[in-house]
């Protein structure tokens, strides 16, 4: 069977837990014992050992659908991050999806807008979904404006219940109607990986 991939302009997305080698293992484990990193997503840095950290991400990521849950590659081949697509209403055909770029030098230049309009198109266009959301801190201006360029739209403040304590945020949200009247026209997904 072939591998799904999901290509953008600047990034493919292939599922997360292909990817998971020793040596991508080791930077996912890098970015989450960043303290940057790891605020913006409202969480603690990992403190355990590498080993610790391995049986327990390939445990979390083997509970997800294998089709909800995408590394983020770039033009090189480098893994930069993750996203993924969990909390499915089947009823209302919605759900909620999570993102990070871990390669902070990469943040603001495309790779997360990128990545996240590529997998909306695939969750629309492939997995039926007829409404997204997610959630964000509201001081967290840059995953704001990227959601905002995506087509989401702030729907609620919220306080989000976080590992770093309880902080003000917003929820958007995105139908499939209104990214279509946005994105049509653009690439669709691909099925096999071309890096």
């Amino acid at each position: 069977m072939e591998s799904l991939c999901l290509k953008g302009e600047k990034v493919i997305l292939r599922p997360l837990e292909e990817l998971l080698n020793d040596e991508n293992l080791k930077k996912i484990y890098s970015w989450h014992r960043d303290h940057e990193v790891m605020f913006w997503l409202g969480c603690r840095p990992v403190q355990s050992s590498f080993s610790g950290f391995a049986s327990w991400f390939r445990r979390s990521i083997g509970k997800l659908d294998q089709d909800m849950a995408f590394g983020i590659i770039d033009g090189t081949g480098e893994l930069i991050g993750r996203i993924s697509c969990y909390g499915f209403d089947g009823a209302r055909k919605e759900a909620e999806i999570g993102i990070m770029i871990g390669e902070k030098h990469l943040w603001g230049k495309g790779y997360g807008r990128d990545a996240l309009i590529t997998f909306l198109r695939y969750l629309f266009n492939e997995k039926g979904l007829k409404r997204v959301r997610l959630r964000t801190m509201d001081r967290n201006g840059r995953a704001r404006r990227c959601f905002s360029k995506c087509g989401f739209r702030e729907s609620r403040r919220v306080i989000l219940t976080l590992e770093i304590g309880d902080v003000p945020g917003v929820e958007m949200t995105l139908s499939a109607e209104d990214f279509h009247k946005i994105f049509d026209g653009r690439k669709e997904p691909c099925r096999s990986a071309t890096f």
